[in-house]
């Protein structure tokens, strides 16, 4: 069904403090990515928003179309795209818990407003229970 190498460690500081975050939006292949590899019928790509690029790996939130009150809830207009996608966007909802892809893997769709950067960056902190160092 679905390969995927052993994840790669991130460094301790890997998550970025709450007043700076990546903020871009990325289609990643599903292959690299734990999230969502259980499903039933399986997708070839997932979006996501990165956190941190550290050297060759990129921290990656997935997302998933489905709502959960638990994930960060991501709106069509909330991302600046890179060209117009072909399909309308529509809304997503971010893993709290992230990922390292090899950035060479990942597709640029565009990029998130600066504001939501740091909302995102805020509301993984609340998740992992406050300050991380």
């Amino acid at each position: 069904m679905f390969r995927r190498k052993p994840p790669t460690s991130p460094p301790p500081d890997a998550v970025p403090s709450p007043d700076w975050a990546h903020g871009f939006h990325y289609l990643a292949p599903q292959s690299a990515l734990i999230f969502g590899s259980n499903r039933r019928e399986p997708k070839a790509w997932r979006p996501g928003v990165s956190l941190a690029r550290r050297g060759a790996l990129t921290l990656l939130l997935p997302a998933t179309r489905r709502p959960n009150p638990k994930f960060f809830h991501l709106k069509p207009d909330d991302w600046f795209p890179r060209r117009l996608p072909a399909e309308s966007p529509t809304d997503g909802y971010l893993s709290y818990q992230y990922e390292a892809v090899a950035h060479d893997r990942l597709i640029e769709l565009g990029v998130l407003r600066h504001g939501l950067r740091l909302d995102i960056a805020r509301w993984l902190q609340q998740q992992s229970g406050g300050s991380r160092g």
